[in-house]
């Protein structure tokens, strides 16, 4: 599988999660087994395969709330359900480890 084929991938498996929970940034690493950094920057690239996902402020201090996706732009989250073990299978076959 080609990286870009890879980051694909996880996008979409991203946007599943963030759409199927409120998850913050910690609760999908503990999903995810992802870094950090990686969710933080899939989930900004997000927007570069037209899925529009904001973090939602829920708590009185900053970084305190959720992610939620407000568009799927052409993707159909439906899909995305049903394919969700293939995109998981490819991840793993990557070395990476989605939810």
């Amino acid at each position: 599988m080609t990286k870009q084929r890879r980051a694909y991938c996880r996008k979409l498996v991203l946007a599943h999660l963030v759409a199927s929970d409120r998850h913050d940034l910690r609760s999908l690493e503990d999903a995810t087994g992802m870094p950090r950094r990686t969710l933080q920057d899939t989930l900004a690239d997000l927007g570069d395969i037209g899925i529009a996902c904001q973090f939602v402020q829920d708590g009185p201090k900053n970084n305190h709330g959720f992610y939620r996706i407000s568009d799927w732009g052409d993707h159909d989250p439906g899909w995305i359900a049903l394919n969700l073990p293939r995109l998981r299978a490819e991840l793993e076959a990557g070395d990476l480890r989605p939810a």
